[in-house]
């Protein structure tokens, strides 16, 4: 008798959350298997750069489980507390000054193992500052999570002092900075010392750093890419993704990527004892979205999650229990406009094809590299179901309950970051 049981719905690629961002025919059930899960506005319908909706449901599976054995990295988000009013390139559906936001935003991260963030800072009195200082006493409530200052070239370009030369609106900031955040429990330090890093400060007139430094000598300075070693006074520095033009071939953006990372963690791991290296994840570049990128975008391809992996893959290969790496920054949590956003997820190209064998269920999908693992799923009610089995994503077959009759999905929860993917319903009689 189970030998003839058959399959009325199969798991095709066409019908899985992949396909059409968490919609199906099975729509009211895949939403109780694989419900929103983010911190982005359940308004926000996803983008032509490539970003997935709000209303997707991502894995929660730890990110840290995609860094080398034995790994004390600790995982930072690069974060832009900048959407406020003007709804820049696009509209996320929220507010960087809401601390419901912030909260939800920093619970959202904790749930997907990153340790703190990064806040890229436009000066004192910018929109951002005032988001930050909004955001923080949220932080507080999330004990164990740490934030630092990233101050942006924007901090010059836009909101220098009146009369200020670059060095002097470091110094300007240093000082606001050091008495506002400084003094928080939960700013980032390095064997004591204050972490601060820059971005884009190479594109400006030349920094004095030696009276930077003679102003402020505790703090531990970080700066962008391979160069950022050899700044005056630098600490360390941290990689950069490397989109590249629109008109140069999907491969070989992928590969310059590749080589400049590489690159970069070859020199780093050459540094004198003391260095601090922050390697860096991301999984797209795209903005066309960003008022500054429409006239010559650029784009680096998400490769159905490939690049995500890849990313890990470079650190993974360089890195281990006897040589650390200190940190690692998320590229970026929520730079929509760049195609980069972390904080809607990654979409998964994953589809589920499965057919009963007997008192089991085969099951094949495609894209199993970016599959932490399979879930079965029995219906019990409109909207109940119970885990019936979880197994490795290289699973082929699996066993029904009792070999009985009945409605079945599988889940496909995805590697950190990247979109479960939910079947079509398995009826079986």
């Amino acid at each position: 008798m189970r030998a003839h049981r058959r399959i009325v719905a199969v798991a095709l690629g066409a019908l899985a959350l992949s396909a059409g961002h968490g919609y199906c025919h099975d729509g009211e059930r895949v939403a109780a298997l694989a419900p929103a899960n983010t911190s982005a506005s359940r308004e926000f319908k996803g983008s032509s750069n490539g970003l997935l909706a709000g209303t997707s449901s991502i894995s929660k599976v730890d990110v840290h489980t995609l860094l080398y054995p034995g790994s004390t990295t600790q995982v930072l988000a690069h974060y832009l507390p900048w959407w406020g009013p003007d709804p820049r390139g696009l509209n996320v559906g929220y507010r960087s000054d809401d601390p419901r936001q912030a909260f939800r935003t920093f619970a959202d991260m904790r749930s997907r193992g990153i340790d703190g963030v990064i806040v890229d800072w436009y000066g004192q009195g910018n929109f951002v500052d005032t988001a930050w200082r909004a955001s923080m006493p949220e932080l507080v409530k999330f004990p164990g999570m740490t934030f630092s200052i990233m101050i942006d070239s924007g901090s010059f370009k836009f909101n220098a002092c009146r009369g200020c030369d670059v060095t002097a609106t470091i110094l300007n900031n240093l000082a606001y900075i050091s008495r506002e955040y400084f003094t928080s429990d939960q700013y980032l330090r390095y064997e004591g010392h204050p972490v601060v890093s820059e971005f884009g400060m190479d594109t400006l007139e030349p920094a004095d750093w030696a009276r930077i430094h003679a102003a402020y000598p505790d703090i531990y300075w970080l700066h962008t890419l391979v160069q950022g070693f050899d700044f005056p006074y630098s600490k360390g520095a941290y990689v950069w993704t490397q989109p590249v033009s629109r008109t140069m071939p999907q491969a070989a953006g992928t590969r310059y990527d590749l080589q400049y990372r590489e690159r970069f963690y070859n020199v780093a791991r050459n540094q004198p004892p003391g260095t601090i290296t922050v390697g860096g994840v991301w999984s797209a570049f795209d903005d066309t979205k960003a008022p500054w990128g429409a006239a010559a975008p650029r784009f680096l391809a998400p490769s159905c999650g490939r690049t995500w992996l890849d990313t890990f893959k470079s650190i993974n290969e360089r890195y281990s229990a006897r040589q650390q790496l200190p940190f690692v920054q998320l590229i970026t949590w929520n730079d929509y406009e760049e195609g980069s956003a972390l904080e809607t997820g990654i979409a998964s190209c994953t589809a589920i094809d499965a057919q009963p064998v007997g008192a089991s269920v085969a099951v094949r999908i495609t894209h199993q590299e970016t599959v932490d693992h399979l879930e079965l799923y029995e219906q019990l009610g409109a909207a109940s179901f119970r885990l019936a089995g979880r197994y490795p994503a290289n699973t082929t077959s699996m066993p029904l309950p009792d070999g009985r009759a009945g409605t079945y999905f599988i889940k496909a929860v995805g590697k950190p970051f990247i979109e479960n993917v939910v079947s079509a319903a398995i009826v079986v009689r």
